[in-house]
């Protein structure tokens, strides 16, 4: 997939892009069972998986990639790679796999953030959206009952924002941003709900403001994410100023990512 100049344009005005459809109902059915088998505690790497603060499901499971070949094709499919090598030039890596899981009516919200803010802790010194980028795939609806990802449209321009050290709001350690901040973001900009089916893809800028809240739904909410990095933007050893509780949240470079062929998914479960 080569993105036009005016999807391009919309990318860098307002921080993320939809694309609808770019997946089948057949890979989505592969995608969606296996995303599914990550977050259940018999995974082959369950140390990969943390909590909801209520304890009763998963809330996100890192390094997908892992227990899944098919996550894995899908991170190297030209309709992901090639919209990421577009945006970001030919040298790429995979710094990052996770499902962002909202189980019905139990799955809880994410306070506003954006993730650089956390990078930029984790040694990471580049995070413009020419240097990072989020490719996130709706495995399940996305609506604002069951917990849709919002998000302020332009807010990426501010950069990084601000943000303080939070140990409570997502189990895990993370740095989001304050209420006042987000207060004034907001009242510059309204922000909008990433709304749409199975097999939609949303692109989203590493300092762009987002967050979501509970599933208040009777429909799980589920988000397979792929954190792609230029292959120049290592992090810096000396410069990593938080411990993980899990040790697939960030991988280290290993190469850079070439495409494989588009039925890659049916390939890895034949």
């Amino acid at each position: 997939m080569k993105l036009a100049q005016a999807r391009i344009d919309i990318y860098r005005a307002d921080g993320y892009l939809r694309i609808p459809a770019v997946f089948t109902p057949e890979e989505m059915k592969v995608l969606r069972a296996d995303c599914y088998a990550v977050l259940s505690p018999d995974r082959g790497h369950a140390d990969g998986n943390v909590p909801e603060l209520n304890g009763v499901a998963t809330r996100v499971g890192f390094g997908v990639d892992l227990d899944s070949r098919a996550v894995a094709a899908a991170a190297r499919l030209p309709r992901i790679l090639g919209p990421v090598k577009q945006l970001l030039g030919e040298r790429v890596y995979l710094f990052q796999t996770r499902v962002n899981a909202k189980m019905r009516r139990v799955g809880e919200g994410y306070p506003w953030h954006t993730d650089f803010a956390n990078w930029v802790n984790d040694g990471i010194r580049r995070g413009s959206m020419e240097d990072m980028i989020t490719v996130g795939v709706l495995l399940t609806e996305s609506t604002p009952e069951n917990g849709a990802m919002r998000i302020l449209p332009g807010s990426h321009r501010h950069g990084v924002g601000e943000w303080f050290f939070d140990t409570k709001s997502v189990g895990y350690q993370s740095y989001n941003a304050p209420e006042a901040y987000v207060e004034r973001m907001i009242s510059e900009t309204p922000p909008v709900f990433v709304e749409g089916g199975p097999g939609d893809m949303v692109l989203f800028a590493p300092e762009l403001m987002h967050g979501s809240e509970k599933n208040r739904s009777d429909e799980d909410r589920l988000y397979l994410m792929f954190v792609y990095n230029r292959s120049d933007n290592l992090p810096v050893e000396s410069e990593i100023r938080r411990e993980h509780m899990t040790p697939y949240v960030n991988y280290p470079y290993r190469g850079d990512l070439t495409e494989l062929a588009d039925d890659a998914i049916a390939t890895a479960v034949a």
